[in-house]
């Protein structure tokens, strides 16, 4: 069986738990191809005119799938091992796909709560025995790929990050001299748009051309994270995982930076109150929001990253 897995949402964060629950069954995993103007396309036909630009190329991606594949597993993620609830976008997004052509080949999980090891059990097992999984191989599989999981959430393990987000550096001509990146960036955001470079206009690269190293997420641990929101003392609990992952890290981050650019989606709830709580509790540093939408500008877009880094030169200088 062709089972295909969609480049988007769960993607960037549970790529590993994935490939080790499949790992030597017959199932051939078939990855989703990177995002780009087509996929964007198919996704915007099948969405509502308000889905965010996330949600259009995962339905864009499942739409291709289904093109090739015997099945697409689509994971209703729901609770991280923390017990903290995941984006809605992700609670919804089965709901979200019913728009898809051949929708019938779409394998959705019963929900997934990662905090709760015996009930993910249970719920991945049901999905399973639709692919005809034996159960040993299930349970040994099932063990290995929850132990690997919690060691990327608890930051001691990185997740899976497709490759193609990161770039290689254009060769120096000859006699070129090629200077260190001066100023640091914290590149901020869901990890949807953090390392999908079709999102986010490859801007890893841009800010490389303009001598600017940028940090993410990824170099701070859940325990560096929880820590620094600790010590605000907020009035109650976050509610949001993604709270957590982004306000954490740049708390964690805001002394060994210059400045941080915010990925944003249009229309996104959770960003909308994370953002207002950065420009609230990081006031040393400079912020920029970058919304990401299917509009694409890209003069507007590299000019609003010139501008900013001008701004990081004036007060490294002064």
């Amino acid at each position: 069986m062709r089972l295909g897995i969609a480049r988007g949402f769960f993607y960037y964060d549970y790529m590993l738990f994935l490939k080790t629950l499949f790992q030597g069954t017959s199932i051939e995993t078939v990855m989703g191809g990177e995002n780009n103007e087509e996929i964007l396309e198919r996704g915007s036909r099948l969405t509502v005119d308000e889905a965010c630009l996330p949600i259009k190329l995962f339905t864009g991606q499942l739409e291709a799938l289904c093109e090739t594949c015997d099945r697409v597993f689509v994971p209703r993620l729901m609770k991280d091992f923390r017990g903290r609830w995941l984006c809605p976008k992700l609670l919804g997004v089965p709901e979200l796909s019913l728009g898809v052509p051949k929708a019938g080949k779409l394998l959705v999980t019963d929900p997934l709560y990662f905090n709760n090891e015996g009930r993910t059990r249970r719920s991945l097992w049901k999905a399973c025995r639709q692919m005809e999984i034996k159960r040993g191989k299930f349970e040994e599989n099932f063990t290995r790929a929850y132990a690997a999981q919690k060691k990327v959430a608890t930051g001691s393990k990185y997740a899976h990050v497709e490759a193609a987000w990161e770039f290689s550096p254009e060769t120096p001509a000859d006699g070129e001299i090629v200077l260190p990146n001066t100023r640091r960036i914290f590149l901020a955001g869901h990890c949807y748009n953090v390392y999908d470079k079709f999102s986010n206009g490859q801007i890893m690269k841009k800010l490389d051309e303009l001598g600017i190293e940028a940090v993410t997420e990824r170099e701070v641990t859940q325990t560096e994270r929880e820590l620094a929101v600790e010590g605000v003392n907020l009035i109650k609990e976050p509610f949001w995982e993604s709270f957590i992952r982004i306000f954490g890290s740049a708390l964690h981050l805001r002394d060994e930076v210059d400045g941080i650019i915010y990925l944003s989606s249009f229309s996104c709830g959770p960003d909308a109150f994370i953002i207002e709580m950065l420009k609230n509790y990081v006031r040393n540093i400079p912020i920029m929001v970058l919304k990401l939408d299917e509009h694409k500008g890209e003069a507007g877009y590299e000019t609003r990253i010139e501008a900013f880094a001008d701004l990081l030169e004036k007060r490294k200088a002064s």
